[in-house]
């Protein structure tokens, strides 16, 4: 009797962010939140959607994308974040971020921008990819920091890293991640964001990221959406 064994190979993301982040948006800008992904999960599957809305009710969103318009159905009840300053401080132990990075002449990465995603989104987009469609060479990483340090540097190409913060007293975030981790020097005047729910009414002109389920029809639908700016 012969045994058959079911391999499921899973692609994910996540920038971010909420967030998130990062291949090309409708209008050319990159979001550096969340990249791009598809999640197998059974018979569905997950996508990130980000794009600018064309059209919102209190059911569903259209969003023009790179590749056209997306249709979400909303399911109730929807929590709508953006992003709000926040400091380097902000940045502690086992807290769940993504960080835009630059490769610098000596193959280590200098962030450029920093975002702390809140507990609920925590694993969003997690693990580190190159990001496409304009990204200019950057990379995305989701993960959990540790031994983390401050420092300067110089940049070239930029990378993504979301995760968990750990020991965030130096120059230098490891951001950890399922599979792998990755080193980042950073500036002390790195930009920082957090990203926050918000009782903002989404409307036409913003830009989003959306992790959406998307069904076996190809249908999609999501609870969370991200508020990437207008």
């Amino acid at each position: 009797m012969m045994c058959r064994r079911l391999f499921l190979l899973t692609a994910t993301t996540l920038s971010v962010a909420m967030i998130g982040a990062c291949a090309q948006r409708a209008d050319t800008s990159t979001d550096t939140t969340i990249a791009s992904s598809t999640v197998n999960s059974g018979a569905d599957t997950t996508a990130m959607v980000r794009g600018t809305v064309a059209s919102a009710s209190p059911t569903q969103l259209v969003v023009a994308t790179s590749t056209g318009n997306d249709t979400i159905a909303l399911t109730q009840p929807v929590q709508v974040y953006s992003r709000q300053p926040a400091k380097l401080t902000d940045v502690k132990d086992n807290v769940f971020i993504g960080v835009t990075t630059v490769k610098q002449p000596d193959g280590t990465e200098r962030a450029t921008e920093i975002h702390i995603f809140p507990e609920e989104l925590r694993g969003l987009g997690e693990g580190s990819r190159m990001m496409s469609q304009g990204g200019g060479g950057n990379r995305m990483t989701n993960g959990a920091v540790s031994n983390s340090r401050m420092t300067n540097g110089t940049a070239s190409p930029s990378r993504m890293s979301n995760g968990n913060v750990a020991n965030a007293n130096g120059s230098t975030l490891d951001v950890q991640y399922a599979g792998g981790s990755q080193k980042v020097v950073v500036p002390p005047n790195t930009p920082v964001t957090q990203i926050k729910a918000t009782s903002k009414q989404l409307a036409v002109g913003d830009r989003v990221s959306i992790q959406a389920r998307k069904a076996s029809n190809g249908s999609l639908s999501a609870s969370k959406v991200m508020i990437a700016g207008r």
